[in-house]
């Protein structure tokens, strides 16, 4: 694996102690075990119970669980974390809004808009004359 010198930008082998495009004496790569201990402090901290207790406490409240997770959002300072909680959640609240939208907007087209009246006809039967058995009288009217 290649390195960098810092003063000249060049690229010099792993075990080099000297850069061989400059001549300036190149720093020792810590081990790897150092570097994964600097991954470690550069992650955040993780939130408490008590800090998912506090955030699903003000995301239930209405209105402030709209507010308050934009501000978490846009504030760069806050823990990783929290932000992407912020995230998820609205995400969340935005896809129940459409659905609840949707549910209200099918119940109002159930309700309000009236439905296609039944038409009920009035049929008059005629039997042909032939057809008529004997004893009947013809105008049906009469029965």
């Amino acid at each position: 694996m290649l390195r960098t010198c810092k003063k000249c930008g060049g690229a010099v082998g792993q075990e080099d102690l000297y850069c061989i495009h400059c001549g300036m004496p190149l720093e020792k790569e810590p081990p790897r075990e150092e570097r994964a201990e600097e991954k470690e402090q550069n992650l955040a901290e993780p939130l408490s119970m008590g800090a998912y207790l506090l955030i699903g406490l003000i995301l239930c409240i209405p209105i402030v669980n709209l507010i308050v997770p934009i501000i978490w959002i846009l504030n760069k300072g806050e823990n990783p974390n929290r932000r992407n909680l912020a995230k998820a959640w609205l995400v969340f609240a935005a896809v129940g809004v459409i659905l609840t939208g949707l549910l209200s907007y099918g119940l109002f087209r159930l309700i309000a808009v009236p439905s296609v009246p039944y038409e009920y006809y009035h049929y008059e039967y005629t039997i042909p004359g032939d057809m008529i058995p004997e004893g009947l009288p013809i105008d049906l009217n009469e029965i």
